[in-house]
């Protein structure tokens, strides 16, 4: 079995995802996504959504704050820096606090 190790980019993209769920009241467990490179290109796909659980909504509201609206497409893809970014602008529009 080969180890699959995460850098420091990586984990800065997927902590700015975890954070973004945060903010939705979500918990990063609630999710699952993945960091993809491919020569120039970066996706950051995500894999399963929340169960019966977690409100469905939620997750809705930040795929949505993501550009992600058409329920098929559950990827981010663009570079490292571009991906950084989406996430960044999408937690700075996201509400500060959810109950």
């Amino acid at each position: 079995m080969s180890k699959r190790v995460l850098g420091n980019v990586e984990i800065a993209i997927l902590t700015k995802l975890n954070e973004l769920a945060e903010r939705h009241g979500l918990s990063p467990l609630d999710i699952s996504a993945d960091f993809h490179r491919q020569g120039d290109k970066s996706m950051l796909v995500f894999y399963t959504l929340p169960q019966e659980t977690v409100p469905l909504d939620k997750c809705e509201r930040m795929l949505a704050g993501l550009g992600l609206t058409d329920g098929e497409t559950l990827h981010i893809e663009g570079t490292e820096q571009q991906i950084y970014d989406t996430l960044q602008w999408a937690i700075e529009k996201a509400p500060r606090r959810v109950r």
